[in-house]
């Protein structure tokens, strides 16, 4: 019966071209089939051990009560819009699909304007005042940081809303040193003003910040610990090759 139905269509037969064709199709959608299995495989394995994380809006609860209550109606990212500031978008991974998040923290983080929260129909953005956000945790890449390779650079803690309740700062022969406190709100403006090209800063969501909290906080004081030769090679040997190549970008600087 299959050998028959191959060399027919409804009952007429096919010219032997239009079945090369036909079983080169087959091939070409079983290959389709195969590789789009495969990545939502590896997607499902990233996503479920725990890998990455969306940062959601300002007032959003609790990461799986969040995707449990929002509907996916967009009111927030639509509300976002109409005020100019773009910073949210809709996620379409199988497990966070069409609910929001901030998508471009470089270009578009969130103003903390706590305007989308008073929108949502079914509070999976909760009304809150700025100082309660805790969209996320910014950390900055100590060997990227100009300020900590012996330059004074202060354009994150100026473009921090909250500002100098965030920022601590270690003065010394090498520079500023900034350091992001974990009073941090996550929204972003810090990664988009600092001035390195690829940014020195990133927000992290606070379940990824949890794994790496202690080997961050220990990165951080085996810094300042180091003595002067040590800290030369570290500055001038590891970490200035990859600013040059990274660039400075003025325009990013918060003035």
């Amino acid at each position: 019966m299959a050998a028959l139905l191959r060399g027919t269509h409804i009952g007429l037969p096919l010219p032997i071209d239009w079945i090369d064709i036909l079983d080169s199709r087959r091939r070409d959608f079983l290959k389709i089939a195969l590789l789009a299995g495969t990545s939502l495989l590896a997607g499902c394995r990233s996503r479920l051990s725990g890998e990455g994380g969306l940062i959601r809006p300002p007032g959003a609860l609790p990461e799986s009560e969040f995707r449990s209550a929002c509907i996916g109606c967009n009111v927030c990212v639509n509300f976002c819009h109409s005020l100019k500031y773009r910073s949210l978008a809709i996620a379409a991974s199988w497990r966070d699909f069409g609910t929001p998040y901030v998508k471009d923290m470089r270009d578009y983080p969130c103003t903390l304007c706590m305007e989308c929260p008073k929108h949502c129909p079914t509070r999976a953005l909760r009304p809150i005042a700025m100082e309660e956000a805790r969209m996320g945790m910014a950390l900055i890449d100590l060997g990227l940081c100009l300020g900590w390779n012996g330059d004074v650079c202060l354009s994150c803690s100026k473009a921090c809303p909250m500002g100098a309740v965030i920022f601590d700062f270690h003065p010394g022969d090498w520079g500023n040193q900034p350091y992001i406190n974990e009073s941090c709100k996550g929204c972003g403006l810090c990664v988009k003003h600092c001035p390195v090209g690829t940014s020195a800063v990133k927000v992290a969501t606070w379940e990824s910040y949890g794994r790496l909290k202690e080997s961050y906080r220990s990165e951080v004081q085996r810094v300042l610990g180091m003595q002067q030769e040590e800290r030369y090679a570290w500055v001038y040997e590891r970490n200035l090759p990859k600013i040059l190549e990274a660039g400075k970008v003025m325009e990013r600087d918060f003035r």
